[in-house]
């Protein structure tokens, strides 16, 4: 239950200001609202939630500042776990990530902007997972944790500006086996992002789409991020409807929160 809420976070399927209702994801995840509540005391004590003064939970809604720093952040961060991964990169790994990436650009040809997020958050996390770092990954999930949510509004342009091409640069380094040109690429990838985050995406909102919701997206979800299905999401109605997806991940220890159900 944990690990679901926290990948769709991660992957932008939750955006910010979005109320978490406590009885529609309990019915939507088929269970009783008691893990529901567990796991969102949780991410709020993780700060990945925050608690209103009503009691009510919400996916936060960063400052343009404070998205500016997360996204140096995971320049930093996530550089360094590319370019170790580069000295771990089997065979493999990189048709695995080959896949990935290919997924990645059909879902990007079609506007399937729900199966982008998933399918970049994949790449990168497959690829980070490969320095073997047991310090770098917490760090790294903590910071998509927190960027996560907004990265639903990078693929809003009309222009859509995802093209790969990043990752396919880091590929090309993988095979290379030259460390600094993936942690190249990969830094020129999270710039890019972040760029369109706090530029082109404003446009979308005169007070910019970190300041308030774009969009009231469903807490509950009817099909898993991973499958693919063309032309199964019309992206340009922007009111998607996913399942978390469930990892394998063990869930942290737990931490009261009051939450009120809505």
């Amino acid at each position: 239950m944990l690990q679901r809420l926290r990948t769709g976070l991660m992957t932008g399927a939750l955006v910010p200001g979005q109320v978490m209702s406590l009885r529609k994801l309990a019915f939507s995840l088929g269970t009783s609202p008691m893990p529901v509540r567990e796991a969102l005391s949780q991410l709020v004590a993780a700060n990945a939630l925050e608690e209103l003064p009503n009691g009510s939970v919400r996916v936060p809604r960063l400052s343009n500042e404070r998205l500016a720093e997360v996204f140096r952040v995971r320049e930093v961060i996530e550089g360094m776990a590319a370019k170790a991964a580069c000295a771990h990169a089997t065979p493999q790994l990189i048709e695995k990530l080959s896949r990935i990436n290919q997924d990645l650009i059909d879902a990007i040809g079609r506007r399937d902007i729900l199966a982008c997020l998933a399918t970049n958050q994949k790449f990168h996390f497959g690829l980070y997972q490969a320095a073997g770092s047991e310090i770098l990954m917490p760090l790294i999930e903590s910071l998509w944790l927190q960027c996560g949510p907004t990265m639903y509004f990078s693929l809003l342009s009309p222009a859509m500006p995802w093209d790969a091409s990043a990752h396919t640069e880091i590929l090309a380094g993988l095979r290379a086996r030259k460390p600094a040109r993936v942690q190249r690429a990969l830094m020129r990838d999270i710039r890019t992002t972040a760029r369109n985050l706090l530029g082109g995406a404003g446009n979308y909102r005169p007070n910019g789409p970190l300041l308030r919701p774009l969009i009231e997206m469903d807490t509950y979800f009817d099909y898993p991020l991973d499958e693919r299905t063309s032309g199964r999401v019309d992206t340009r109605l922007r009111e998607p409807k996913i399942e978390l997806p469930t990892p394998s991940a063990p869930a942290p220890a737990r931490f009261p929160v009051k939450i009120v159900n809505r």
